[in-house]
Protein backbone atom coordinates (compact mmCIF):
# COMPACT_ATOMS: atom_id res chain seq x y z
CA UNK A 1 0.00 0.00 0.00
CA UNK A 2 2.84 2.37 0.83
CA UNK A 3 4.32 1.88 -2.65
CA UNK A 4 0.97 2.79 -4.24
CA UNK A 5 0.82 6.06 -2.28
CA UNK A 6 4.41 6.86 -3.19
CA UNK A 7 3.67 6.26 -6.88
CA UNK A 8 0.56 8.45 -6.74
CA UNK A 9 2.48 11.23 -4.98
CA UNK A 10 5.27 11.06 -7.57
CA UNK A 11 2.71 11.28 -10.38
CA UNK A 12 1.05 14.41 -8.96
CA UNK A 13 4.25 16.41 -8.42
CA UNK A 14 4.66 17.50 -12.07
CA UNK A 15 1.02 18.65 -12.19
CA UNK A 16 1.38 20.65 -8.97
CA UNK A 17 4.54 22.32 -10.26
CA UNK A 18 2.74 23.21 -13.50
CA UNK A 19 -0.12 24.78 -11.50
CA UNK A 20 2.35 26.81 -9.45
CA UNK A 21 3.87 28.18 -12.67
CA UNK A 22 0.38 28.99 -14.00
CA UNK A 23 -0.51 30.85 -10.81
CA UNK A 24 2.71 32.89 -10.88
CA UNK A 25 2.09 33.87 -14.52
CA UNK A 26 -1.59 34.67 -13.93
CA UNK A 27 -0.83 36.82 -10.88
CA UNK A 28 1.77 38.76 -12.82
CA UNK A 29 -0.56 39.25 -15.82
CA UNK A 30 -3.34 40.50 -13.52
CA UNK A 31 -1.13 42.89 -11.55
CA UNK A 32 -1.40 40.84 -8.34
CA UNK A 33 -5.17 41.45 -8.19
CA UNK A 34 -8.18 39.13 -8.08
CA UNK A 35 -9.91 38.74 -11.44
CA UNK A 36 -13.34 39.13 -9.81
CA UNK A 37 -13.19 41.61 -6.90
CA UNK A 38 -9.92 43.37 -7.69
CA UNK A 39 -8.44 42.95 -4.21
CA UNK A 40 -4.69 42.69 -3.78
CA UNK A 41 -3.61 39.16 -2.90
CA UNK A 42 -2.53 38.55 0.72
CA UNK A 43 -0.91 35.26 1.68
CA UNK A 44 -2.38 33.48 4.69
CA UNK A 45 -5.83 35.10 4.40
CA UNK A 46 -9.01 34.54 2.42
CA UNK A 47 -7.44 36.97 -0.06
CA UNK A 48 -4.63 34.56 -0.98
CA UNK A 49 -4.21 33.78 -4.67
CA UNK A 50 -5.80 30.66 -6.12
CA UNK A 51 -6.39 29.35 -9.62
CA UNK A 52 -10.00 29.55 -10.79
CA UNK A 53 -11.38 27.95 -13.93
CA UNK A 54 -13.45 30.54 -15.83
CA UNK A 55 -15.64 27.75 -17.22
CA UNK A 56 -15.76 25.36 -14.28
CA UNK A 57 -14.41 21.86 -14.72
CA UNK A 58 -17.75 20.64 -13.33
CA UNK A 59 -19.46 22.31 -16.31
CA UNK A 60 -17.10 20.80 -18.87
CA UNK A 61 -14.48 23.54 -18.96
CA UNK A 62 -10.98 22.55 -20.03
CA UNK A 63 -8.13 22.27 -17.53
CA UNK A 64 -5.92 24.66 -19.49
CA UNK A 65 -4.13 27.86 -18.59
CA UNK A 66 -6.30 29.76 -21.07
CA UNK A 67 -9.38 28.79 -19.02
CA UNK A 68 -7.83 29.97 -15.74
CA UNK A 69 -7.55 33.24 -13.84
CA UNK A 70 -6.01 34.14 -10.51
CA UNK A 71 -8.77 34.71 -7.96
CA UNK A 72 -8.72 35.31 -4.23
CA UNK A 73 -9.78 32.35 -2.12
CA UNK A 74 -12.98 34.16 -1.08
CA UNK A 75 -14.15 34.74 -4.67
CA UNK A 76 -13.10 31.25 -5.76
CA UNK A 77 -15.16 29.74 -2.93
CA UNK A 78 -18.18 31.94 -3.65
CA UNK A 79 -18.04 31.26 -7.41
CA UNK A 80 -18.12 27.47 -7.02
CA UNK A 81 -19.16 26.14 -10.46
CA UNK A 82 -20.81 29.32 -11.80
CA UNK A 83 -19.98 30.81 -15.15
CA UNK A 84 -17.57 33.73 -14.68
CA UNK A 85 -19.93 36.33 -16.19
CA UNK A 86 -22.84 35.20 -14.03
CA UNK A 87 -20.58 35.27 -10.97
CA UNK A 88 -19.43 38.82 -11.72
CA UNK A 89 -23.08 39.93 -11.63
CA UNK A 90 -23.89 38.03 -8.44
CA UNK A 91 -20.59 38.50 -6.52
CA UNK A 92 -21.56 41.69 -4.62
CA UNK A 93 -24.74 40.03 -3.35
CA UNK A 94 -23.05 36.70 -2.56
CA UNK A 95 -20.24 38.51 -0.71
CA UNK A 96 -22.74 40.46 1.38
CA UNK A 97 -21.74 43.81 -0.09
CA UNK A 98 -25.34 44.58 -1.12
CA UNK A 99 -28.76 43.37 -0.02
CA UNK A 100 -30.24 43.71 -3.49
CA UNK A 101 -29.75 40.69 -5.76
CA UNK A 102 -29.05 41.47 -9.42
CA UNK A 103 -31.96 41.46 -11.85
CA UNK A 104 -32.81 38.17 -13.51
CA UNK A 105 -31.38 37.50 -16.91
CA UNK A 106 -33.84 37.68 -19.82
CA UNK A 107 -35.02 34.27 -21.13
Amino acid sequence: MEAAWAARHAATLPMLEQRRRWLVALRKAQGERCAYCGCTFEAGTDRRATIDHVVALARGGPDTRENCVAACQRCNTLKRDMDAEVFRRWRPWLAGETREPPPRLPP
